[in-house]
């Protein structure tokens, strides 16, 4: 490992530590300011591009979505047989 990346490294536990203790007192917009530091710091160490962060952070919001969206209403409710197994629809 670099020394800058050593460097990194150390100033993250710094910050992660500052981040839980902001999170303790109830400071969420500093613990939220802090958390973006950090990811910042992340993307560095691990030499991810912003157009990386960019693509991943817009595929998991469309995951996400997807999930939050599936359970429609176009599923019916069933309830089980008398003998506890789900009947078979067709």
């Amino acid at each position: 490992m670099t020394d800058r990346n050593q460097q990194i490294v150390a100033l993250i536990d710094r910050i992660s530590a500052s981040a839980k203790l902001a999170q303790a007192l109830a400071l969420d917009d500093t613990s939220r300011l802090l958390a973006m530091a950090l990811l910042d710091l992340q993307t560095k160490l691990h030499a991810i591009s912003s157009d990386e962060l960019r693509n991943f952070t817009r595929t998991v919001a469309n995951v996400a979505e997807f999930k939050v969206r599936a359970p429609a209403n176009d599923t019916a409710r069933v309830e089980p047989g008398k003998n506890g197994n789900m009947p078979i629809l067709g």
